[in-house]
């Protein structure tokens, strides 16, 4: 659990340290060219799914870390990132026409450069985690990050404004991959046998695919927006989305780093129901309690950044809180099926999601409603959360029943802190709201705490030693599958 607690803490260092280069940059450069960066911002990231090639994910989940696999995972890194480079060098004109922005051309050849760097880097810090390093690794990252960002505003600062902005990234990369690489240097890994790249590419190229997959079902409701809605609809939903997905990404990575070492340690003696049981608990508390006060709270503290004007933006918080935490579940969902070798159960999950949210979408669309877009990316999101609770009921691993008690659980305390900190923030100028918003949950966050031995993510967290507990571990959300008090979470 010190893992858990390095990697919480290293991302919000880093959502910290982006946020206030976000501010920085806002008054720094000026909003045409902000917009061609923000335009490479979606160009470059979707070859970085082919640079990366689900090689982090590969090394997270390996059963057991040996220097030869390391060493493959970083040549294939390397190749992929080189080829990746020179494709995106090379059309790098056509995006620059067919945008018209002259400045879009030179801003993605620079923020190609971290193909060059940053796969490797990737599979460098994905193996210190994976080693048990999870402090270093959270070190290492948050230098690069401090690194890049400093070297951004300085290069703004020196005039080279606004292509400093596509150099963060790949210095970022750069000082991860040299600290890294360093560690491992000095780190004994055990020698295993020889890896050859072919052997990473079936199972690096599903986890791309699975990737990529899971890009176009975020970004269907974006698009329809644009595409039937308009500008302004597109432009209200990207900005309430963005909101709710910094949190759900800095959750999920959380819990990715920490949760996919342990589980791949036990997979090598043995997966068992316990390991599922406890994994889903964690999300289950994080999911419905983080996004439940993100509900209640995320709309007035979007309406103080923001500001006027932005009012169907902040409409859509409490919807796409809830679509946030049905998303983190399914990831999270995910890591459990990746761990377990089970592509078929990660296809079922996307395919069902994919149409689910895509036949959601496309009705609320012609509705020509974006709220509705909003429920039909939430739905999809807890079709394939149901058909991944019916898979794992089949085989055994989780009874369904036990799981959606701890869900309701879980969604009642998040209900409860998010409806106290709306009725609390109603009616009220968005300074003052948010003071009473918070005010508003502290009845029910004493609440929670003389009830939480009926919590079933209390019980898990004293059980697995994040949290000490003076008295003795119960759980009030008895399973037919545990074995002692701790496992029926």
């Amino acid at each position: 659990m010190i893992s858990l607690r390095w990697n919480i803490t290293g991302s919000l260092v880093v959502v910290l340290l982006q946020l206030g280069y976000t501010a920085y940059t806002a008054r720094a450069v000026d909003a045409h060219a902000y917009g061609a960066y923000a335009v490479t911002l979606t160009v470059v990231p979707f070859f970085g799914y082919f640079a990366n090639a689900g090689l982090s994910a590969c090394v997270l989940r390996s059963a057991h870390l040996t220097l030869p696999f390391v060493r493959a995972a970083r040549r294939l890194g390397m190749v992929s990132g080189v080829v990746c480079f020179l494709l995106v060098e090379a059309v790098a004109p056509v995006f620059g026409s067919f945008f018209h922005m002259p400045d879009l051309t030179l801003m993605t050849r620079l923020l190609a450069c971290v193909f060059l760097v940053q796969p490797s880097a990737n599979v460098t810090v994905t193996a210190m985690r994976r080693a048990g390093a999870a402090p270093m690794a959270v070190l290492t990252e948050t230098l690069g990050q401090t690194v890049g960002v400093a070297t951004g505003a300085a290069l703004l600062v020196c005039g080279w404004n606004p292509f400093g902005l596509a150099l963060a990234q790949p210095v970022a990369a750069a000082v991860a991959l040299a600290v890294g690489t360093a560690w491992t240097a000095r780190r004994t890994l055990p020698d295993g046998p020889r890896v050859r790249a072919r052997d990473l590419l079936a199972p690096s190229g599903f986890m791309t695919s699975h990737s990529l997959g899971q890009f176009v079902t975020n970004n269907i409701p974006l698009w329809a927006s644009g595409r039937l809605l308009g500008a302004g609809a597109a432009g209200s939903y990207s900005r309430a989305f963005f909101f709710t997905g910094m949190l759900l990404t800095f959750l999920y990575q959380g819990i990715n780093w920490a949760v996919t070492p342990l589980l791949a340690e036990r997979r090598a003696e043995g997966l068992t129901g316990r390991d599922v049981r406890r994994t889903l608990c964690a999300a289950s508390a994080v999911a419905f309690v983080g996004f439940g006060i993100t509900a209640g709270i995320g709309p007035v503290v979007l309406r103080l950044l923001l500001g006027p004007g932005w009012e169907s933006a902040v409409a859509l918080v409490p919807v796409l809180s809830a679509g946030a935490a049905m998303t983190l579940l399914c990831y999270c969902g995910g890591l459990i099926d990746q761990v377990r070798s089970a592509p078929r159960a990660l296809l079922g999950t996307l395919s069902a999601t994919v149409v689910a949210t895509a036949a959601g979408v496309a009705g609320a669309a012609s509705a020509r409603s974006l709220l509705l877009v909003a429920v039909a990316a939430a739905a999809g999101q807890l079709v394939g959360h149901v058909v991944q609770l019916a898979a794992w009921h089949r085989s055994g691993l989780m009874p369904a029943g036990a799981a959606l008690r701890m869900h309701g659980v879980h969604l009642a305390v998040g209900a409860a802190l998010g409806g106290a900190a709306a009725l609390g923030a109603a009616d009220r100028s968005p300074a003052v709201a948010l003071g009473h918003g918070l005010f508003a949950m502290v009845p029910v966050v004493l609440g929670c705490m003389l009830l939480r031995r009926r919590i079933p993510a209390f019980t898990v967290a004293v059980a697995t030693g994040l949290l000490g507990s003076r008295g003795p571990r119960t759980c009030r959300l008895p399973s037919s599958a545990a074995t002692d008090p701790s496992d029926r979470c």
